[in-house]
């Protein structure tokens, strides 16, 4: 039986207000968030038509996500989770959808998340990750970066580290839902406070109480990578939803990319909130935003 859309939409919409928004506006333990967000997270279908393999990288947990055919270009993906929750499980599901869709080749790594690791553990670790690739043979010609909300951070900011260690630069960026004002200035913050159905501001505050030692600015452009000369990246995709509590943050990071030269796809999906396009099994916009995605990838492919 086809489900109308609109209604399929508020019942989601609905159920991820009850079950993941709520109770993220209580001070709740980070390890029971991080078991509860994997279980929820088993709900999402994974693509068989790819095989997933577990791998070490640089010290850390990875895994890598191949297509049946020869992939001639490699995703790393950094997950989100504002900094302290996330993981290889709960992002599974949607990197297989992201590897059969692109037949790219896809890696994501279990970096150090906070409280436990606070900045600059995580950062530091997915640059060693880079470097390891480096150093196995794969060309950076060969490389898209990409993350969703905090890991979309961590994208931004590894594109910016590899800029300024000099290091080869990835061929494209995919930033999707980014987070990457930490002083929460963005006016979408307040208008779409009620709209988003996934995230609040409080998670986004636990997060950088947690991720951002006292000794460190929340402006300081390591962090809030927004803040910082954005010079030389690679082309770069930003995708986003028109709820999202970080609207702003991606179209402030469009307009502040496109005056420092940078060539920048933006994709506004109507009606969509925070991380939509994990959702691309059940909603149209998701399924679109999973086409521009790949589209955009492959026209990076500079073989």
């Amino acid at each position: 039986m086809k489900i109308n859309p609109l209604l399929k939409q508020i019942f989601t919409e609905g159920f991820l207000k009850t079950t993941i928004r709520l109770p993220s506006q209580y001070n709740l333990p980070h390890n029971p968030l991080r078991f509860a967000l994997e279980q929820m997270c088993r709900l999402f279908p994974t693509n068989k038509t790819v095989e997933v393999r577990a791998l070490r990288l640089a010290g850390l947990k990875a895994e890598e996500i191949k297509p049946q055919d020869e992939a001639t270009q490699l995703i790393f993906y950094i997950h989100g989770g504002a900094f302290y929750l996330g993981s290889l499980n709960t992002h599974r599901p949607f990197l297989t959808e992201l590897a059969a869709r692109t037949q790219m080749q896809v890696i994501h790594v279990d970096y150090p998340l906070a409280p436990e690791n606070p900045f600059p553990e995580a950062l530091e670790a997915i640059f060693d990750v880079y470097q390891t690739l480096l150093d196995q043979g794969v060309q950076a010609k060969d490389i898209l970066l990409a993350g969703d909300s905090c890991g979309a951070n961590l994208a931004l900011a590894l594109a910016l580290k590899i800029r300024d260690e000099q290091l080869p630069q990835v061929s494209g960026l995919m930033l999707l839902s980014p987070f990457l004002d930490l002083t929460l200035t963005s006016e979408s913050i307040r208008y779409n406070r009620k709209h988003d159905a996934l995230l609040s501001i409080e998670t986004l505050e636990t997060g950088i109480q947690y991720y951002v030692p006292p000794s460190v600015d929340r402006g300081d452009p390591r962090v809030s990578p927004l803040f910082d000369d954005l010079t030389d990246l690679p082309p770069t995709l930003v995708q986003v939803g028109s709820k999202e509590l970080l609207l702003d943050d991606a179209q402030r990071f469009r307009d502040k990319a496109e005056q420092a030269g940078v060539k920048v796809s933006f994709k506004l999906y109507t009606g969509m909130w925070h991380n939509f396009i994990m959702f691309s099994p059940w909603f149209d916009e998701a399924k679109m935003a999973l086409a521009d995605l790949a589209e955009f990838a492959h026209q990076q492919d500079q073989d």
